[in-house]
């Protein structure tokens, strides 16, 4: 496996502009083919530590499951912060990708007679500001996620901050090239009023929509003005016809703010795009309104079919006397599969009678919790009702081909997307401590280098390599040494020439290091010692805040300090609570 800073600049011409690429897969033909219907049976559950690639994804093709009886269905997406696939870190985030999505709503549409696609917002970008180094590379993800978006044929979607992240021209460029309309009541963008609200005719149903922003996440950006969300929410409802039979924000804002403009009378559905919660049901807000989520990230499509067009009073939600079993079923289930996990640390995954009569106990759960989600629910012979699921997209989901191949494309060309990027290592201030790498570590520690070349650690870079993300911004910095540190990596200076101690060396950088753990070692490489014979200049406790930067709630949900930190040490490199 060559090292990372010695891979060629790679890949054919990129050979496509935004909106060329987006139009041409508009144009795709769907694949239709149908899927193998099974029942998903549960994996036996993974190491946190290991990885896993779509390679290892489940042979059997899952269809979209409906629940209850057929109904109208308005699906939707939330936060999709710029993911085109999962992370691929741990088995616990393989959730998602933009192709994964693409198939299930084609597919989920099928079940219904009349069915919609929404976007709730924050689906462009990561983060709220982006470096002009990652500029290109952000606008080629992004015109893959716009090529998705108009194959879903998605309606409209509410700007939020982070889809504003590279100004309001880029937005602009990319909802036209996904075909939505941009949906906001109370925003300007250079002082042009944005449609305030969408109505659409859903089988029997009128069902309006209103979009919002929340003003101080947008306060900020250049050209965007916001008035006040409460006022604007009142305007369009009181201008609404009064014929309409179901009214939905879809609001870009915090929780806390989405349930104050939630007692406003008229609203009888909350989608919430802004930084989305992991729920699986509806919560009520009050009497009368129901905040739906769909977590962020691609990791859930959400799902919410209307019964009862034309009758008076609230929704009802018909999966309501299931929820409270269905939640104590999960919490069983999460705390089983806690043991497992501490059982295949102590045992390395060995198959013991203990693990396999929790393995067993899962699977009880699981098949418990598949029959609740079948037919814990109760739809009303009269008054209006709805179902809603926000639905976890499965490995085993189809991949839709035109844009799993944008994907794949988008992957391949990273390198050529960055290569002219030009980026500099920052100095290294005199006396200040820098990074030399591993194999410098591994002159004084033979024997705890030896332990960790046999961790999943020292292959960190061969990871993204094999997913063609070697040369992804978003993600190579958690798997080298030293990422835009003094003296440490930066895109495209991994391995290069660097001198210590008045000599010339190669430096190499690649791979999750010593020094990721125990900070820059050129200061203890010159003076390993003290006078007393104690090591110094180096961070002999690794801390659980140090681990944190990489091990971050998206990518290691199930990160615990205590656990890992033994799993990369062992013989020459023991971990003990005395510094």
């Amino acid at each position: 496996m060559m090292a990372m800073m010695n891979l060629q600049w790679r890949g054919g011409s990129l050979g496509l502009t935004l909106l060329v690429m987006t139009l041409a897969l508009g144009a795709c033909e769907r694949d239709t083919s149908p899927a193998a219907e099974t029942d998903t049976q549960a994996a036996s559950p993974v190491p946190e530590e290991e990885t896993i690639t779509e390679k290892e994804a489940p042979a059997e093709l899952l269809k979209p499951q409906d629940l209850g009886p057929e109904a109208p269905a308005i699906y939707f997406t939330a936060g999709l912060d710029g993911y085109t696939e999962p992370c691929g870190c741990t088995a616990d985030i393989l959730l998602g990708g933009i192709d994964r999505i693409t198939a299930f709503v084609d597919e989920a549409k099928k079940l219904h007679p009349q069915a919609l696609m929404i976007d709730a917002g924050d689906w462009l970008f990561e983060h709220e500001t982006i470096e002009a180094h990652m500029e290109p590379q952000e606008r080629a993800k992004a015109a893959v996620l716009a090529a998705a978006h108009r194959k879903m044929g998605t309606r409209f979607s509410v700007p939020g901050p982070r889809d504003l992240a590279l100004g309001v021209d880029v937005y602009r460029e990319m909802m036209e090239a996904a075909g939505m309309t941009p949906l906001s009541a109370n925003l300007t963008l250079k002082g042009q009023a944005l449609q305030a609200s969408d109505v659409a005719d859903l089988g029997d149903w009128t069902v309006a929509f209103v979009g919002l922003t929340q003003p101080a996440l947008v306060d900020e950006i250049a050209g965007v003005e916001a008035s006040d969300d409460a006022a604007a929410l009142r305007r369009v409802l009181e201008g609404l016809d009064p014929e309409v039979d179901a009214r939905v924000l879809v609001y870009q804002g915090s929780a806390e703010r989405a349930e104050e403009l939630a007692a406003q009378a008229g609203v009888d559905f909350v989608i919430r795009g802004h930084n989305p919660e992991e729920r699986v049901d509806a919560v009520a807000l009050d009497a009368d309104t129901y905040l739906l989520e769909a977590y962020d990230q691609g990791r859930y499509v959400g799902r919410l079919k209307l019964y009862g067009a034309g009758d008076e009073g609230a929704f009802v939600d018909a999966r309501a006397a299931s929820s409270e079993a269905r939640a104590a079923l999960r919490t069983q289930m999460e705390h089983v599969e806690g043991n497992l996990r501490l059982l295949d640390v102590r045992t390395g995954g060995e198959e013991t009678p203990l693990r396999t009569r929790l393995s067993e106990r899962v699977q009880g759960l699981k098949d418990e919790l598949s029959r609740l989600e079948r037919e814990g629910f109760d739809v009303p012979e009269q008054g209006r009702a709805f179902i809603f699921e926000a639905v976890d997209m499965q490995p085993g989901y189809r991949l839709d081909d035109a844009i799993k191949k944008a994907r794949e494309d988008y992957n391949a060309n990273l390198a050529e997307l960055n290569a002219k990027v030009e980026r500099e290592v920052p100095p290294v201030e005199e006396g200040q401590a820098f990074y030399i790498g591993t194999a410098q570590c591994a002159t004084c520690h033979v024997e705890a280098h030896a332990f960790w070349e046999g961790t999943a650690h020292a292959g960190a870079v061969a990871t993204l390599e094999e997913r063609d993300k070697a040369f992804d911004q978003s993600c190579i910095g958690c798997h080298v040494v030293g990422w835009e540190q003094p003296g440490g990596s930066v895109l495209g200076k991994i391995t290069y020439e660097a001198e210590l101690a008045g000599q010339t060396y190669t430096k190499d950088l690649n791979n999750v290091g010593c020094e990721s753990c125990h900070g820059p070692g050129s200061n203890h490489r010159m003076q390993p010692l003290d006078a007393s014979g104690t090591p110094q200049h180096i961070l002999r406790k690794p801390t659980a805040e140090a681990c944190a930067t990489c091990h971050v709630d998206e990518h290691s949900p199930r990160f615990d300090f205590d656990v890992y930190v033994r799993q990369i040490t062992g013989e020459g490199h023991a971990y003990s609570d005395e510094r």
